[in-house]
């Protein structure tokens, strides 16, 4: 019931609505960001970046990657002592935590991180607490995508992707 008026609620499918109901557990996705987008940065990496190549890296790692991170968002926009949470909407998993849950090396973590920030999914930051360098993955709920599979910014923008950061560096290599 909302301000004495008593709502119908909309059939929903299997049991989702009991998982609605249940306290906590689960977040809300945009369908389109995996109908559309992910598909087209698979595409993209298998039919521009790597055409040539005998050995395509799996790019089909950032989808589970992009889930991981949005499982372990911190939701507290307030601390326990009513200050500012820096640490709201963003996931600090550390590489050790995101590499064994997904069973894949350093390298690849940040080159699934890297790929993601370049279409507009995530942003990253580094956060320093003394001497140690954290990590901290901001995801994005991408409300706006084109019918293209690209994400809109909060200004409007389409964001496209830079492809160079597909490919990994070795040691020593420079960016052009």
């Amino acid at each position: 019931m909302t301000n004495g008026v008593e709502t119908a609620r909309k059939p929903l499918p299997g049991d989702k609505g009991t998982l609605l109901d249940s306290p906590g557990g689960y977040e809300v996705y945009n369908r389109e960001l995996i109908r559309k987008v992910f598909p087209r940065i698979i595409s993209e990496a298998y039919d521009v970046v790597f055409a040539g190549s005998r050995r395509k890296p799996e790019i089909r790692d950032i989808v589970a990657f992009y889930f991981l991170l949005q499982s372990y968002i911190d939701g507290n926009h307030t601390r326990e002592d009513g200050s500012c949470n820096d640490r709201f909407g963003a996931c600090f998993l550390s590489y050790e935590a995101i590499m064994s849950t997904l069973r894949i090396d350093r390298p690849r973590v940040k080159l699934l991180a890297d790929i993601l920030d370049t279409n507009g999914i995530i942003r990253t930051a580094n956060h320093y607490e003394g001497t140690r360098r954290f990590k901290w993955y901001f995801p994005s709920y991408c409300p706006r995508i084109t019918n293209d599979g690209y994400i809109v910014d909060e200004d409007g923008v389409i964001v496209k992707p830079d492809f160079a950061v597909y490919k990994p560096r070795r040691r020593g290599e420079k960016v052009a």
